[in-house]
């Protein structure tokens, strides 16, 4: 692997925390070498599942140790730029999806992700996938 960080997507972090060994190895290791990034709207779709108190907290905890990118005007706009892009080439992913792919493009790191959405976005944009 190379001096890049990733950004990581929900997808991955769902089958981390499931203990899918290809992807928690991975994941580890990239953690180790401090280039796992997260954001804001990462950790929401994380937390919102967090079946208890105790383990919203500790999931809490963990995300807000790693370095989160920040959606500034600037990634906004260049996501509305992709929305309306994505929606006149027939294209319909989430909008989170949208904001994630922005967030790494405007960051340019790439996206580990484990979702067909990216790649469709890939094809109508500038995103570096990492697909595991």
């Amino acid at each position: 692997m190379t001096s890049e960080r990733y950004l990581v997507d929900t997808t991955i972090w769902v089958r981390y925390f499931s203990g899918e060994a290809s992807v928690e190895d991975r994941v580890r290791a990239l953690i180790l070498q401090d280039k796992v990034l997260t954001a804001g709207i990462i950790i929401l779709e994380i937390l919102r599942g967090a079946r208890s108190a105790a383990e919203y907290n500790q999931l809490y905890r963990d995300f807000k140790a790693l370095p989160a990118l920040s959606i500034d005007t600037s990634v906004w706009e260049e996501s509305y730029k992709m929305g309306f892009k994505l929606r006149k080439a027939g294209v319909t992913v989430p909008l989170a999806d949208i904001l994630i792919s922005t967030l790494a493009i405007c960051h340019e790191c790439p996206l580990m992700h484990r979702d067909k959405h990216f790649s469709l976005i890939a094809q109508y944009s500038k995103l570096k996938e990492y697909p595991v």
